[in-house]
């Protein structure tokens, strides 16, 4: 691609997501209006348990499988970060879209560096242990990957890449996630000091605007929301340009430039760009729903440039329900919030497959506050008119709901209820506020797998 193309895709692509934006928040307003539904009668509910598929286990997986069929994009959220049946159940369904349906792309809820990392070990591309792939610097959530779980699975999917034909393509990893503003920096600075240290001493002085408020985002979105000259915009900007329209070499017109390596420092690029932008607009509206859909967008912007990067592959997403189900549909409308799950919806249309997982009670590895150590928590007993009460009311432990499948289902579960969320933090005594929502589910994704008690994940440090 040419420099010139390269920039009208940046163009097509930013245009692209604006349009989407400018459009989600009228869709579906009308059929949000946030009052709770009536309890469902005896019949209903027996509507209910005749419709559900009980699952024998967490790799039962055999009906999901029938119910995506040919599609190209699947969606798997948690209703809670630190579930094991959370993970092992998204796990063996990907596993299955692997090695069935020859899905290549595994985008996650994680940060670029931190999953990079993850994705070398898996391919076989650096010697280091699947237990050394996991173990990260940062301290913003990276617990969520470092579990048994998933070490069990990069295990095994490094061992199903190795025995892959010679030229077939392998399975990726790709993290979405903004929050690796210094590790992206330095990322960028040492690509470019390989070839260039002209070029890697510009990215250097172009990056240290920051260092002007001690590389503290926070610090930075307060000073430029009050003295605008102080922006940082024009720098993180004009990097990421330098690889968007190849004013660097690029792998497009240079056959020695490493396209990997290339596109790697790319991306990281566009982190710093989009991390800046993030807490400008932040700190200058005073919004923090500004901060969530700079937030997604990129997450968005990420996923279609590995997406365009390794040749349209079959894709699988994992990230929380917050994120992929369907925005719209949800009381996040009301703060002009979007999401990526939404995004792909308005993007891939009914070629996109979105499941959500919920549980009602048990036991979740969560914080009490961001960058505080990870505690096992009980989780309570799920509020009374949420949709995690009624599952919990058919009496059946685990089960596979398809939303969409008669008419009927879909209004009796289109109705508005709360919904529970938990990320990193978990605050029991605050749940209301800090963590339900009200959905209309049936809207916001195609279908549900309830597990009534959950366990919290087993953290590596512990085995």
């Amino acid at each position: 691609m040419t420099a010139t193309r390269r920039v009208r895709y940046d163009l097509f692509l930013s245009f692209t997501l604006l349009l989407i934006v400018a459009l989600s928040f009228k869709a579906h307003a009308l059929n949000n209006q946030q009052s709770p539904s009536s309890p469902l009668v005896g019949s209903q509910i027996s509507i209910l348990k005749k419709s559900v598929v009980p699952l024998s286990s967490l790799d039962d997986s055999t009906r999901m499988l029938e119910l995506i069929g040919s599609l190209p994009y699947v969606l798997i959220g948690d209703s809670t970060h630190g579930t094991y049946e959370f993970y092992q159940q998204r796990i063996n369904i990907s596993k299955k879209l692997i090695q069935e349906k020859n899905f290549k792309l595994i985008v996650l809820e994680g940060d670029l560096p931190n999953v990079h990392r993850i994705n070398q070990y898996v391919h076989s591309l650096i010697p280091i242990t699947a237990r050394q792939a996991l173990e990260v610097r940062n301290p913003q959530g990276a617990w969520l990957w470092g579990n048994v779980a998933m070490l069990n699975f990069i295990k095994w999917l490094k061992k199903y890449n190795d025995q892959m034909p010679e030229g077939e393509q392998k399975v990726s990893l790709h993290g979405i996630d903004i929050y690796s503003f210094e590790r992206s920096k330095q990322a960028v600075i040492d690509y470019l000091q390989m070839f260039s240290p002209l070029a890697a001493q510009q990215a250097y002085q172009r990056y240290a605007c920051f260092s002007r408020f001690n590389n503290n985002l926070h610090h930075y979105g307060k000073a430029v929301a009050k003295n605008p000259a102080l922006s940082c915009e024009l720098a993180a900007v004009e990097q990421f340009r330098d690889f968007s329209d190849c004013r660097l070499p690029c792998p497009d017109e240079y056959e020695f430039i490493d396209k990997e390596a290339f596109f790697y420092a790319q991306e990281n690029a566009r982190i710093i760009r989009n991390t800046e932008k993030s807490f400008r607009i932040q700190y200058k509206t005073g919004d923090d729903s500004a901060s969530w859909n700079q937030r997604d967008l990129h997450m968005m912007e990420s996923f279609l440039a590995v997406y365009k990067h390794l040749k349209q592959p079959k894709t699988i997403v994992w990230a929380h329900n917050s994120h992929l189900g369907d925005a719209r549909v949800t009381e996040m409308i009301k703060s002009h919030q979007l999401n990526i799950g939404q995004l792909m919806r308005q993007t891939f249309g009914e070629k996109m497959f979105s499941i959500g997982m919920l549980t009602y009670n048990g036991g979740v590895a969560a914080a009490d506050d961001w960058n505080s150590p990870t505690k096992i928590k009980k989780l309570r007993n799920a509020h009374p008119d949420s949709n995690e009460a009624l599952f919990h009311s058919l009496g059946i432990s685990h089960f596979l709901i398809d939303l969409h499948e008669s008419e009927e289902i879909y209004q009796l579960l289109n109705q508005t209820r709360l919904q529970r969320h938990v990320g990193v933090v978990y605050r029991p005594d605050d749940e209301m506020d800090s963590h339900y929502t009200y959905t209309h589910l049936s809207d916001q994704f195609n279908a549900i797998i309830f597990i009534n008690t959950t366990t919290p994940t087993i953290a590596l440090k512990n085995n």
